[in-house]
């Protein structure tokens, strides 16, 4: 009987030239212009002292800049225990896997079959028929692996991009919640310290009611005021336990374990660092999620092509075949290639490699698409940032000028010069202008965080291979122990 290695040799010689002409038979794959010249800084940059064109955001905890311990201590909690985040960590895992899976069509497949079965007939004894062995098969269709694996690679990369997207999405809600709370704590410390004003004006009407030098009405007014400041105090307290209750849920806690003490004045607002236009291509997550979705359109294409060519696999088998343990097994084997083409099938691979194309066109025009927006969120953020910083400007002047209209009435009210119909308005005017005043600052906070998240949050796409490399590491930590209610946090 001869020897497989002769037979095995040629067979490789005749399957060699085959697996030389194997390669990826998708286009040439290059990132997708944006059919237009980028500027050289963003349209809004001009005039905007806090801009710095051509600087980067710091890489690694963005909100740092915002120097608030608070803050700091939260983004560590959400890191380690948003459920949005987890979620994202999974899909990356499992993206990762089918990477691996993908790869496994590289390598051949090795089974190990084997048969015990025992039976008689009439007229003979019973007798036992086993089989074991080797077996072996390999598809050697590398114009089908190739474009195949490069897709999933090009998903994961994707995906990973996803992940990082989801992250710098919950930290931003987390900081704009976090500072508009803040505003409401600074609006809380202004309706209290205003409700002990009216509450003084009150009593200051009524003594001079009884002096006979002011009439019911103004007295009326006075307490009408210092109620309808107690009620806008219990709104401010309204939205800020609804702040309370998203934060809590945020960094993966229920609303009823958490507490955040109040605390003011807000937090200084960053100058943040733009960076010139072209390098926002690679600096948002999520152009860079669509740009690999991009790539694996790519591939697709590759994949239609292949189907085009012959699938050719190469099998084997070794086996130990008997009736009787006593005498002894007998073996064989065999060894070859097996091919199939289709000839044909009604315009199948025709409309397939259509729709792999018209799938590349599509997604090029949605990265184009979320390119766009990435530019436009910037712009948008950096004229918000401009025009209130000027307005809070301003509206400090209008504090200044409403403060000093309010104490002169005060003073002609004790001189019985006005009367305190006209002292009521000076002090709406004051707490509507000191009102205002603090959320500007607010409003300007969460401009800043906006812009953040629009330049990416010091992200780079050239993070994407570490999160393909160490999946697990993107998993959150097992989320702590809640506390409970009224326990310093």
């Amino acid at each position: 009987m001869p020897t497989p290695g002769p037979l095995f040799a040629r067979l490789v010689c005749l399957c060699f030239p085959f697996i030389l002409c194997a390669c990826n038979l998708s286009p040439r794959y290059v990132r997708p212009d944006m059919q237009q010249p980028l500027p050289q800084e963003y349209k809004e940059v001009s005039g905007w002292k806090s801009a710095t064109p051509m600087a980067h955001l710091e890489r690694g905890p963005w909100w740092e800049m915002f120097a608030d311990a608070s803050l700091n201590e939260l983004m560590q909690r959400l890191n380690t225990a948003n459920q949005s985040i987890a979620e994202a960590a999974a899909n990356l895992r499992q993206a990762r896997a089918q990477m691996d899976l993908a790869r496994s069509a590289f390598f051949p497949g090795l089974t190990l079959p084997g048969s015990l079965a025992r039976g008689g007939q009439e007229g003979a004894g019973p007798n036992t028929r086993y089989s074991f062995g080797l077996s072996s098969q390999w598809e050697i269709s590398f114009w089908n692996a190739l474009p195949a694996y490069e897709a999933a690679k090009a998903q994961a990369e994707a995906t990973a991009a996803d992940y990082a997207t989801m992250r710098l999405a919950m930290q931003a809600e987390l900081a704009q919640a976090y500072f508009q709370l803040r505003a409401l704590d600074g609006q809380h410390s202004l309706y209290e310290s205003t409700i002990d004003a009216y509450a003084k004006a009150v009593e200051l009407t009524r003594s001079q009611l009884r002096g006979g030098i002011v009439t019911p009405a103004d007295v009326a007014q006075a307490e009408a005021q210092l109620a309808s400041a107690q009620a806008q105090l219990a709104s401010v307290q309204r939205q800020r336990s609804l702040l309370e209750h998203s934060i809590a849920i945020l960094i993966g806690q229920i609303p009823a374990h958490f507490a955040l003490p109040r605390e003011e004045p807000l937090a200084r607002i960053p100058a943040i660092p733009t960076g010139i236009p072209s390098e926002l291509l690679e600096r948002r997550p999520d152009v860079s999620s669509a740009e690999r979705l991009t790539a694996a359109a790519n591939q697709q294409i590759g994949l239609a092509r292949a189907a085009w060519f012959p699938s050719l696999s190469i099998g084997g088998d070794f086996l130990f075949q008997g009736t009787s343990w006593v005498s002894g097994p007998l073996y064989s084997w065999s060894l070859g290639p097996d091919t199939v083409l289709s000839l044909f099938e009604g315009g199948k691979k025709i409309a397939e490699n259509e729709i792999a194309r018209a799938g590349y066109d599509a997604q090029v025009s949605r990265y184009r698409q979320t390119a766009l927006q990435a530019f436009k969120d910037v712009e948008d953020n950096i004229a918000a940032l401009r025009y209130l910083s000027q307005e809070a400007e301003a509206q400090d002047r209008a504090v200044a000028a409403s403060r000093e209209a309010l104490r002169l009435s005060l003073s002609q009210y004790r001189g019985g010069l006005i009367t305190y119909l006209q002292v009521v308005a000076n002090q709406t005017t004051v707490l509507t202008n000191e009102r205002s005043a603090i959320d500007l600052q607010g409003q300007r906070l969460t401009a800043s965080v906006n812009l953040i998240k629009a330049l990416g949050g010091g992200w780079r796409d050239e993070d994407l291979p570490a999160l393909l490399a160490t999946p697990a590491a993107a998993e959150p930590a097992p989320q702590a122990q809640p506390q409970e209610p009224g326990a310093p946090q």
